[in-house]
């Protein structure tokens, strides 16, 4: 069942609604799902071409294959090299709020008015 029946309206320059919309189409995701990815604070991965997913199911078969042959201190490497592999270019990366507040504030021009010394 999808609950999602909140709404927030975004305005964006033109080159800010392509780059969006690029970013999204990178990641294999709708532009809203980009959108609130990146708001909670995620980092979505752009999709992987095809050569990426039989390298990564090449790998894996290697694994099993290799199991009963190897050592253990040496499967256990294996299979976190797997999984690093897997953090880095398939799951989406989670920023901390810190890292998050840092980068919003490159994205704001200086505020106008007063400053706070005066």
């Amino acid at each position: 069942m999808n609950d999602k029946n909140a709404r927030i309206e975004l305005r964006v320059t033109q080159s800010e609604k392509k780059k969006i919309a690029r970013l999204a189409e990178s990641c294999g995701l709708s532009q809203s799902e980009y959108i609130r990815q990146r708001t909670l604070g995620y980092a979505p991965r752009t999709v992987q071409p095809d050569v990426f997913f039989d390298f990564y199911q090449t790998l894996f078969r290697l694994c099993d294959e290799v199991v009963d042959k190897i050592s253990p201190e040496t499967e256990r490497r294996l299979l976190e090299t797997v999984d690093e592999i897997q953090r880095q270019l398939l799951l989406p990366e989670k920023s901390s709020v810190k890292q998050i507040r840092e980068e919003v504030a490159t994205w704001q021009p200086p505020a106008s008015g007063p400053s706070k010394d005066g």
